[in-house]
């Protein structure tokens, strides 16, 4: 796999295909750095369906994140070129 992450080089932007990839990696130790940090096992236990409908609203909203400021760094370098 060939990444381009340097978002801020004219010669090497970063493309929407590698800005969601990074923003997957991104999204992932985010979400499990501070989602399942803060988890607790009577939270989980009591309601799980809950549990995991909200882990998954949260990686969404860690990857929508990470990929819309990736995505407008891109942009801003098309703009410069």
């Amino acid at each position: 796999m060939d990444l381009n992450i340097n978002p801020f080089s004219l010669g090497n932007p970063m493309t929407l295909k590698d800005a969601a990839i990074v923003a997957t990696v991104v999204a992932f130790v985010t979400w499990v750095l501070s989602f399942f940090a803060n988890a607790q096992w009577i939270i989980i236990t009591a309601n799980p369906a809950a549990w995991c409908f909200e882990a998954l609203k949260s990686y969404f909203v860690y990857w929508a994140g990470s990929f819309v400021t990736l995505a407008g760094l891109e942009q801003l370098v098309k703009q410069k070129e």
